[in-house]
């Protein structure tokens, strides 16, 4: 009796295990995108890696799709075209600001006969160097995804970003005297250049809302399938 009760929860568990078990996720599907970028003339456009620029916004649009994107040109029959005039695009001058400061801690020095702490001040005068860039960008966008209901989205973007960076130059006395927070932001960052600037604008809200049409086409064309 008790080996048949046995046998009996062996198989009541393996059925609900056998349940339970996930399905094995569908391999996704991969969709050809073409990716059409176009920069004004202009002094700073003019550094913008448009190459570099176009594999970072497919990194970025790619994120949690249900489905592969594969860069392809515009001649190879796409099924999603995305077309992005970038436009006004300043980086404005430079703003570099130098503040003295003096600054001091009580560290401790040693211990007296009693055994308690002898404090000693120590100090030191630091270079306080703060940048300020401007920049600001409007994005033209024009996306279309070739279905039986063919998708049409259009809308232009404008960004603005403020990039501010402080850090501590040429100092003067006791190193000691320095808060660990200060000490570690010596020298000086490195400058972003147009590539990281344009970015950062694409970033606060077109490369979002683009994601957004795509994913939410994706999504939806992945639901009726199943």
């Amino acid at each position: 009796m008790k080996k048949l009760t046995l046998i009996f929860c062996i198989l009541i568990f393996s059925g609900i295990s056998c349940k339970t078990q996930k399905q094995p996720r569908a391999p996704k599907i991969d969709v050809p995108i073409a990716i059409n970028i176009q920069a004004e003339n202009s002094s700073n456009a003019n550094y913008i890696n448009l190459s570099y620029y176009r594999f970072q916004l497919l990194n970025a649009i790619e994120q949690f799709q249900s489905v592969n994107f594969v860069l392809v040109e515009a001649d190879e029959n796409p099924e999603v075209i995305l077309n992005l005039d970038i436009e006004n695009f300043m980086l404005w001058p430079k703003d570099e600001r130098v503040s003295r400061r003096r600054v001091s801690r009580n560290i401790v020095a040693g211990t007296d006969s009693n055994g308690k702490p002898v404090y000693q001040t120590v100090t030191a005068v630091v270079d306080i160097v703060q940048i300020q860039q401007r920049t600001n960008a409007r994005f033209k966008t024009s996306l279309s995804i070739k279905a039986e209901t063919p998708v049409k989205f259009q809308r232009t973007f404008l960004a603005n970003y403020n990039y501010v960076n402080s850090y501590v130059d040429n100092i003067q006395g006791d190193m000691r005297a320095l808060d660990p927070s200060i000490s570690m932001s010596r020298g000086m960052a490195i400058d972003l250049t147009e590539d990281d600037y344009i970015l950062i604008l694409s970033k606060q809200e077109m490369i979002r809302r683009i994601a957004d049409e795509i994913r939410k086409f994706y999504d939806s064309k992945t639901k009726v399938s199943k």
